[in-house]
């Protein structure tokens, strides 16, 4: 067992492109009507990955969540559904199919791209189910941001954790997050958290918020989920004028 954790953390620093397959590390359970602006998305019917309610008809989630991995072509949008209103994965809420899926062509990296979800209908607004403000700047370095989403509760667990589940990460310095992903990307924030926290494979297109608005989309981890380093979140700032000129056509 030694030697295949050795393994698992031997080698440089990359992306997980594996399928999402994991929760929030560490996390506690979500409250009904905490996080109302947290949506799952689903493809044919499982669950896949998290989503941001940005309005009745808008959702938001990472570019690896609708395509296959090294591709920004979208699976069609009608084998995808958005469940909201709900902190149980499998019951409870609202569930709308996606009617289209527009990717923003600005990425810097697959991994970080972003995907818009335009809804078959819209949603209804209620105290389980609200929209989340876009915000137009990062947060500050060392800021506390909330982040959340469902999935299995650690590396290589088979179960689906049933309840969502959210917990705290804070902003680490940009230079610090280059010097950690061995180059430059302004596309991105990078999230600390303690070991044994954090986002995991699942979580992937899951928000992050900071004083009320989203500034962030959960994109990566690095080596195992719950390790030492930052978790990479896509800034919601950097592509704020794309998602509201897409949003507004």
């Amino acid at each position: 067992m030694k030697a295949f954790t050795a393994l698992l953390t031997l080698g440089l620093i990359a992306f997980a492109w594996a399928a999402p397959q994991a929760r929030i590390v560490g996390g506690d359970d979500a409250v009904l009507g905490q996080i109302p602006y947290q949506a799952a998305l689903s493809i044919g019917g499982s669950y896949n990955c998290g989503a941001a309610i940005l309005s009745e008809r808008y959702a938001l989630t990472a570019l690896l969540c609708v395509c296959s991995a090294g591709s920004d072509r979208p699976w069609p949008p009608q084998l995808f559904t958005i469940s909201a209103g709900t902190t149980d994965l499998y019951t409870g809420g609202s569930r709308i199919t996606v009617e289209e899926i527009t990717i923003n062509p600005n990425y810097n990296d697959l991994t970080t791209g972003i995907a818009l979800l335009k809804l078959s209908k819209p949603l209804v607004f209620s105290d389980y189910i609200q929209a989340i403000p876009l915000a137009e700047s990062n947060p500050p370095i060392y800021a506390d941001v909330e982040i959340s989403g469902w999935g299995r509760t650690k590396e290589g667990e088979e179960n689906m954790y049933r309840t969502l589940q959210i917990n705290d990460a804070s902003v680490m310095d940009s230079a610090q997050c280059a010097r950690t992903l061995g180059r430059t990307n302004p596309d991105v924030i990078c999230l600390e958290h303690p070991r044994k926290n954090g986002i995991c494979r699942g979580d992937f297109g899951g928000p992050a918020v900071y004083e009320g608005k989203l500034v962030g989309i959960a994109a990566a981890v690095l080596e195992e989920c719950g390790s030492f380093l930052p978790d990479i979140f896509t800034s919601v700032a950097s592509n704020h004028k794309w998602i509201v000129e897409q949003m507004n056509n």
